[in-house]
């Protein structure tokens, strides 16, 4: 199944993230959920009608029934997922470059692990070993 490129927004990335886990409430049945899990019901329920119109997420029950993903959101949130982690190896990558130009160990290896967590960006990891 050849799968269309979406991009997602961070909204939309959270809550299909979280739908991979489990089918949520409706978010006007349930914003506790919601809460729970660091998303804003407002925003879910603005985000709600896009996720519907372009099949990634369907609702069951009606308007207070149940938000599952379907295979297509499935598919498309791996892909995010992957392009994501394709970024951050190839700063790791990247990285080295840094690392063999001399970067004190202790410096370089606690900069690749944030670098490798995606809590740094390149950026930030080559400024780290530069300055210490």
């Amino acid at each position: 199944m050849l799968v269309p490129t979406i991009q997602l927004s961070p909204l939309q990335h959270h809550l299909l993230r979280e739908m991979d886990l489990c089918d949520l409430p409706a978010p006007d049945t349930a914003p506790e959920s919601y809460a729970a899990r660091d998303l804003d019901t407002d925003e879910v329920r603005d985000a709600l009608p896009g996720l519907l119109w372009s099949g990634l997420v369907e609702q069951r029950g009606g308007d207070h029934g149940t938000l599952r993903l379907t295979p297509l959101g499935a598919a498309t949130l791996r892909e995010a997922e992957r392009d994501e982690l394709t970024a951050r190896l190839s700063a790791v990558a990247s990285f080295a470059d840094t690392v063999s130009r001399g970067a004190p160990p202790r410096l370089a290896g606690h900069a690749l692990r944030r670098l490798a967590e995606g809590t740094w960006t390149l950026e930030q990891a080559e400024s780290y070993v530069r300055t210490g």
